[in-house]
């Protein structure tokens, strides 16, 4: 059986050590990779570039044929570090991913909303609006009853003269002169007990399917089908409707390819397992249209636990202003339709590109999660910029998520 070599909680983050409140040992340990429970260990965040590590991302057909449970991974949440995030955003090298990106998540206003019996309020519709009363921002509640709202999230310009407006049961509660995070979170407490939305969760995988991906998209089959798997035999009275989009890039044979959402989950697996990396060329790829496709051409649920669209990558979007409008407009539309972006960044990821990923969860309420190297899977990862992180198997991962998602933050046993 393979092993797996890694370093707990031993490297230092680099010039942000002073964000973290407690220092870790370093010491080097063998496990068996089917027993990853919770390694805990620290992103240094000091390279530009992936490091090696060794197998040249080279498949035998042994690996091809491995199970799921192979492939591993970490998760971070800006949203729930946001003094780390706002440190970040304070280094030039960093900061001027905003403006390379024309990403700019500074002024965030949080919105907790509750029941008559403190329960959250889940999938309900929230907006910022301006001065003059149109809306600049709209979200809907997660789990925990939490929407995030962004002022002018694509511009340096912010309005600061805003009001929330909070819509249930037909019935609107508005909060005038809301305050942005760093003063603290907006809380309503409706005069009624709410209802659960429909016990249903919408599920996107979406995948780059060029060339550079052969080194883990062999493995990412099984992973998927295997959290399909989980999330039902989990949650038998769940329907859970799933979809996937392949994407390449112009010129390829294709530039997306779907399986549309649907609860008939054999239809979107047997897509998944028919799909092959191919094509390509050069670093970016077609995001902006797989987004699309993603979001804005498929029939996402009116009412729901949870949305989600795992995107999985490992090249940035081409940079141009079409792409970036296109991108921007998809980001608009999954956060108001409550579909939450959560990135899933494999080998060839770089800095800047890691940094889009990080926008896009912040924007629409997701998390970061990012490929590791102690599957021995692929070429090497770079070390995201951020603090502790816990070392999971990719399925399960995926599986915690979705399955936190759907759940009242009030009953999630840790």
């Amino acid at each position: 059986m393979k092993t797996i070599q890694y370093l707990i909680g031993g490297i230092a983050l680099f010039s942000l050590a002073s964000c973290m409140n407690t220092e870790s040992s370093s010491a080097d340990m063998v496990v068996d990779p089917y027993k990853i429970t919770a390694l805990t260990i620290r992103g240094n965040g000091g390279d530009d570039v992936a490091v090696d590590n060794g197998n040249n991302g080279s498949i035998s057909g042994e690996d091809i044929n491995a199970e799921a449970g192979t492939l591993t991974a970490g998760e971070w949440n800006d949203l729930n570090n946001w003094k780390f995030w706002q440190s970040l955003m304070q280094k030039k090298n960093f900061s001027e991913y905003q403006q390379e990106w024309r990403f700019f998540p500074s002024q965030r206003y949080s919105v907790r909303v509750t029941d008559a019996i403190g329960q959250p309020v889940m999938d309900c519709k929230v907006e910022l609006l301006g001065k003059d009363k149109r809306t600049v921002w709209e979200a809907k509640t997660n789990n925990s009853g939490i929407a995030e709202l962004w002022a002018q999230p694509f511009s340096e310009e912010k309005e600061l003269n805003n009001t929330i407006v909070v819509s249930y049961n037909g019935k609107e509660h508005k909060l005038k002169s809301p305050q942005t995070f760093i003063e603290g979170s907006n809380n309503l407490t409706l005069n009624e007990t709410a209802t659960m939305p429909d016990n249903r969760a919408d599920v996107m995988f979406v995948v780059d399917a060029t060339g550079s991906m052969e080194d883990e998209i062999a493995y990412l089959k099984k992973e998927l089908e295997d959290v399909v798997n989980q999330v039902k035999a989990n949650q038998p009275a769940l329907t859970l409707q799933i979809g996937s989009v392949f994407y390449r890039d112009e010129g390829d044979k294709y530039v997306t390819r779907s399986s549309a959402l649907s609860a008939s989950t054999d239809a979107t697996i047997n897509f998944i397992n028919g799909q092959s990396a191919d094509g390509g060329g050069d670093y970016p790829e077609a995001v902006d249209a797989a987004l699309e496709e993603a979001i804005s051409n498929q029939n996402w649920s009116a009412s729901a636990r949870t949305r989600i669209v795992f995107l999985m990558l490992d090249a940035p979007p081409h940079y141009d202003t079409k792409s970036l409008t296109r991108i921007q407009k998809s980001i608009t539309e999954a956060a108001e339709k409550g579909v939450k972006l959560i990135p899933i960044a494999s080998s060839g990821i770089d800095k800047k590109t890691e940094f889009l990923m990080r926008f896009f969860s912040l924007t629409t309420n997701g998390s970061y999660v990012f490929m590791t190297d102690h599957s021995g899977v692929g070429n090497g990862h770079v070390e995201p910029t951020i603090g502790e992180y816990r070392v999971e198997y990719l399925n399960e991962l995926l599986t915690r998520i979705i399955t936190q998602s759907t759940q009242p933050a009030t009953e999630l046993v840790e």
